[in-house]
């Protein structure tokens, strides 16, 4: 697994960090479909459409 940070801001502004983890090694060894998840640094998950991202419920959106 590997992880990258990035900052985004919210529509006030805001500046956060949205973490991003991937899976990088499938169960046989090999590169495999990655799953990746992104979260904000207090663990809540967020959904990524383009170049924004919102939590699941549509309380905060980001743009990066």
């Amino acid at each position: 697994m590997s992880f990258r940070q990035f900052p985004a801001t919210d529509a006030n502004d805001v500046e956060y960090v949205i973490i991003e983890f991937k899976d990088e090694v499938g169960d046989a060894g090999t590169a495999a479909d990655p799953h990746v998840r992104y979260e904000l640094a207090d663990g809540s998950h967020l959904v990524r459409e383009g170049r924004s991202f919102r939590t699941p419920g549509g309380e905060l959106t980001l743009t990066v």
